[in-house]
């Protein structure tokens, strides 16, 4: 998914930005605040609808009557704690169990993964999301995922699942779900990765 920054008068806050209904930005399927600029992205493809469709399907199936307060939500905001005032990410989905994010997913398109640098720098501004334990990288062309965990002392570990055989596990939630879930409604290139 192709990014592009639209002009602004101004430097918006995360606080500005989350209470603006996005149509006021312009005709962009979705707005992201980064540093203060209001970001536009394109619409995603087919593909990539579709393996969030199938993700946020298994979510609401294992979330559904689960003590603990916890929900599947797409498209909600979240602004990292040291960057309140400039910074606003928008994950393709997330787990909120209570009134943060615990885990946040982003469907990873074919374009974005030429523009890593693009990539770190959101994963940075996730991982300073208060409450967030898990960050979830889905890539839409091929059964492979990237979990970024937060351990107990602070840091962050990296974790590859790959194949449609393989489960996700989501240790901060006591959840696990089959990659042949997330995609089973996508005809992937490489599926068992």
């Amino acid at each position: 998914m192709v990014t592009t920054a639209r002009a602004t008068d101004r430097a918006w806050t995360s606080a500005e930005f989350l209470a603006t209904d996005q149509a006021e930005f312009g005709a962009a399927w979705r707005y992201e605040l980064v540093d203060g600029v209001v970001v536009a992205h394109a619409a995603p493809s087919p593909d990539h609808g579709a393996v969030l469709s199938g993700l946020s399907g298994s979510l609401t199936a294992r979330l559904e009557g689960r003590p603990g307060g916890c929900r599947p939500e797409t498209g909600s905001g979240a602004a990292p704690k040291q960057q309140q005032r400039a910074t606003a990410r928008i994950p393709d989905a997330m787990i909120r169990c209570g009134d943060h994010p615990r885990v946040v997913f982003d469907v990873v398109s074919p374009s974005e993964l030429r523009a890593w640098l693009a990539r770190d720098r959101s994963r940075l501004h996730l991982q300073d999301i208060e409450g967030v334990q898990e960050i979830v990288e889905i890539y839409q062309g091929e059964a492979a995922i990237h979990v970024y965990r937060r351990e107990s002392d602070g840091r962050w570990t990296f974790n590859a699942v790959n194949g449609l055989e393989a489960v996700l596990s989501l240790t901060s939630v006591d959840m696990a779900i089959p990659l042949s879930e997330i995609y089973r409604f996508v005809e992937l290139d490489h599926p068992t990765g």
